[in-house]
């Protein structure tokens, strides 16, 4: 081989080196070679899971337990993982914004949500309005009254918490959701859950959407996509943002 072109083959090797993003090691053997090379890329991976044995994260970070704990207590039928990457240089107050973004309850009203059943967009919520806010010990609490199609108006509890390095945010439905006349969801047994928390060079962006329903076999398929598409939906919104 000539010297100047082995040497244009090894600069080029060089470059795509130190563009493609080291992965964490904190993920495991769950997470498929295809969505390790999709967070590499910097984009958005979101798994549906059949079981919290699914999850792809396996770390001692006490957030993202805090998150996987928090959506096994809900003992799903319904789960969800929606994870993306960023590097921390440049983003160094990534907690902040998406504390910033993701508190500013009535913006959920508008996001573009894609309907598989209708083939055209709805917007996610119809409407979202806080009805009280307090603050005590570092976490905020928001009670909020959001209405998404074909649950109808869900009285959700909101808690949030921001550290110079990590996030922790949890959305819960406080009455009962019904779905076509069936009572689908109890209180407090949806949950949406997304924390953010450094390791290493990177920030790790982690999403779960926890439902427990019951499992019609009549109408599984509607009822994972009504539920796990928009809590999906939701959670990747607000990653693409930043």
């Amino acid at each position: 081989m000539k010297p100047i072109k082995f040497f244009s083959i090894a600069l080029v090797a060089v470059f795509a080196g130190a563009s493609a993003f080291a992965l964490p090691s904190i993920f495991n053997s769950k997470l498929s070679a295809a969505d390790k090379a999709k967070l590499e890329r910097g984009e958005t991976v979101i798994r549906s899971l059949k079981s919290v044995k699914d999850f792809s994260i396996t770390t001692t970070n006490s957030k993202i337990n805090e998150a996987q704990e928090t959506a096994k207590s809900v003992k799903p039928a319904y789960l969800a993982e929606v994870i993306q990457i960023l590097p921390y240089a440049g983003n160094e107050n990534l907690p902040e914004r998406i504390s910033k973004l993701i508190m500013d309850v009535p913006s959920y009203k508008g996001i573009p949500y894609w309907s598989e059943q209708w083939n055209k967009y709805f917007d996610l919520y119809s409407d979202a309005q806080i009805k009280s806010s307090s603050t005590s010990g570092g976490v905020q609490t928001v009670k909020a009254d959001l209405t998404m199609e074909p649950f109808g108006l869900i009285n959700t509890t909101i808690t949030s918490k921001k550290a110079s390095d990590s996030y922790y945010y949890v959305s819960t439905n406080d009455n009962t959701l019904k779905f076509n006349g069936f009572t689908g969801v109890k209180p407090g047994n949806m949950k949406s859950i997304i924390t953010v928390v450094k390791e290493g060079d990177s920030w790790i962006l982690y999403g779960i959407g926890a439902v427990n329903a019951p499992d019609w076999f009549f109408m599984k398929d509607r009822v994972e996509t009504s539920f796990m598409n928009r809590i999906k939906t939701f959670c990747s919104y607000f990653f693409k943002k930043l």
